[in-house]
């Protein structure tokens, strides 16, 4: 999901209004949204009929009253003069990534934020409370959750985000919300979500509006927003916005052979088609089974389509990207995945339907992942959250290890490039016999903070040696290279701190002597 635009309250930018902020409402933060909810809706096993609605209420008054203490905050709230309007907010530079968030503790970025089933997931900033939405699980048509940050601690909200469903929607069938917060401040939140026809076995898009994010959304009547019969449906819906504020809405053709990725303009309210559809991406020849899950963002000037190819109930499920100058495309596709399970070293399962949050503490990307299989496709999916860094237009994820090749550091002249049929590459560097050897290699961090660097090396001297890790010119780490024989390869790992964006790792000969494969950053 993408907006086009940075999610979060209008006076983020205002540090006396947030202190004051803080101060007028802090017995409000300290008793805690869920807790209120809790209270007001009861808990989940005594939930009756009404419960949606009372928990939506609920949840809507209370986040009502802080954007209203938000609103009375800022200075010359009390003054008889209209305020002007916001300005809507530009989007994030690329990369993004200050000032640095604090993760709550046990944080980690192949670990779920949310253990239970929240596939498809999707969020933004309100007021300082993140919304996640999900498909529908064992407990709501629309799965809500809230959280301090992006990272969390996450925790998933009583009753259901959806009053109802329309007409035209069979239960048990309604995936992959996507929630639109009003521009410049005023206006409805929408929701695109799809659900089964109940005259027909095709799923189909449709529309809701609620007047806080977290809900009840109340849905359109009539007949879906997209529902293409001849393509077998349509699912997945993700709303961009242009800069001019000009509205999008992306999909997928639902039918497994013909499955593709669609692009359509809305009307300015979001509700309506203001053309024709088009096809913007299909499945590529070393991609598995079909393309789904779009999402579209705007880096480094150009059009960025994250999207999800595969099976979501299978272990090659995966997030991939293309990228263009043009909204309409062509688009052009990256030859490796964003996100896999081999690409995580099997940490996280069948990684996708990726929706690319924005805030001031940088970009963020949601998706999920396989927790536990059920048999055919029934599967639990989990809700994971990750730093997001862009070197221009190319994405990169904290949590996926990289691999950066020795050989192309730079290299001092002390230290050579060398043949090495078992190495990666069958190249290494070395042999790091003489003081002042050194390679330095260039690497990227989606987001500022503490990396693993784990170096392959091999040291054949027979005796024990060092290495220098530095980190931008800084000394982070002594690298102990064991001796290994034959045409043995072995890693050792070390703690450096990063910089959002390109850094300068160094490895300086300290004693001994050893030969470095590559350098793998976590």
């Amino acid at each position: 999901m993408s907006s086009g635009m940075i999610r979060t309250d209008q006076q983020r930018n205002d540090p006396e209004g947030d202190s004051r902020i803080g101060r007028r409402f802090a017995a409000v933060r300290r008793g805690g949204i869920m807790r209120e909810m809790n209270r007001w809706a009861g808990g989940p096993r005594v939930r009756g009929p009404m419960t949606p609605l009372i928990a939506g209420g609920a949840i809507s008054a209370l986040v009502a009253l802080v954007v209203w203490v938000a609103g009375s905050c800022v200075p010359g709230a009390g003054a008889p003069q209209a305020r002007p309007s916001p300005a809507p907010v530009a989007p994030l530079p690329s990369p993004a990534g200050s000032p640095e968030p604090i993760d709550p503790p046990g944080y980690s970025p192949v670990k779920p934020v949310l253990g239970a089933s929240f596939a498809d997931p999707a969020a933004i900033k309100v007021a300082g409370t993140y919304f996640a939405y999900g498909t529908n699980n064992a407990n709501a048509t629309m799965p809500v959750a809230t959280a301090p940050s992006p990272t969390g601690p996450w925790t998933q909200a009583p009753g259901d985000g959806l009053a109802r469903l329309p007409e035209w929607a069979a239960p048990g069938w309604t995936w992959a919300p996507e929630v639109v917060p009003p521009r410049g401040g005023s206006g409805p939140y929408l929701l695109y979500f799809s659900a089964r026809r109940k005259d027909r076995d095709v799923q189909c898009i449709g529309t809701a509006t609620a007047t806080s994010p977290a809900g009840p959304f109340v849905p359109a009547e009539g007949e879906p927003l997209v529902c293409p019969l001849d393509l077998g449906g349509a699912i997945d819906p993700a709303s961009y916005i242009e800069a001019d504020g000009t509205r999008y809405l992306l999909y997928k053709s639902d039918a497994r052979k013909t499955a593709a990725i669609y692009l359509v303009r809305l009307t300015p309210d979001g509700l309506g088609l203001a053309g024709a559809p088009k096809k913007i991406l299909s499945r590529g020849g070393d991609e598995p089974v079909l393309v789904e899950a779009p999402d579209l963002v705007r880096r480094g000037g150009k059009y960025v389509l994250l999207y999800s190819a595969g099976r979501y109930f299978q272990s090659n499920y995966q997030t991939r990207y293309a990228v263009a100058s043009s909204i309409e495309g062509p688009y052009e596709r990256n030859a490796r995945p964003l996100q896999s399970t081999e690409g995580y070293g099997r940490t996280v399962d069948g990684p996708g339907s990726a929706d690319v949050l924005s805030d001031d503490t940088g970009d963020y990307l949601l998706f999920h992942g396989i927790l536990k299989y059920g048999g055919g496709s029934a599967v639990n999916r989990g809700m994971y959250v990750t730093p997001l860094g862009w070197d221009g237009a190319r994405p990169a994820v904290r949590g996926v290890p990289v691999r950066y090749e020795a050989e192309r550091g730079r290299l001092n002249g002390c230290a050579s490039e060398l043949k090495r049929p078992m190495a990666s590459g069958a190249k290494a560097v070395g042999p790091f016999d003489r003081d002042g050897c050194r390679v330095e290699i260039s690497v990227f961090a989606p987001a500022a903070g503490h990396y693993s660097v784990r170096t392959q090396y091999a040291n054949r001297s027979g005796a024990e040696s060092h290495l220098e890790l530095s980190a931008n010119g800084a000394a982070a780490a002594r690298v102990r290279l064991r001796a290994t024989g034959g045409a043995d390869w072995t890693s050792t790992t070390a703690q450096v701190r990063l910089s959002a964006g390109w850094n300068t790792l160094g490895l300086r000969r300290l004693e001994g002597r050893g030969q470095i494969d590559y350098v793998e950053l976590r």
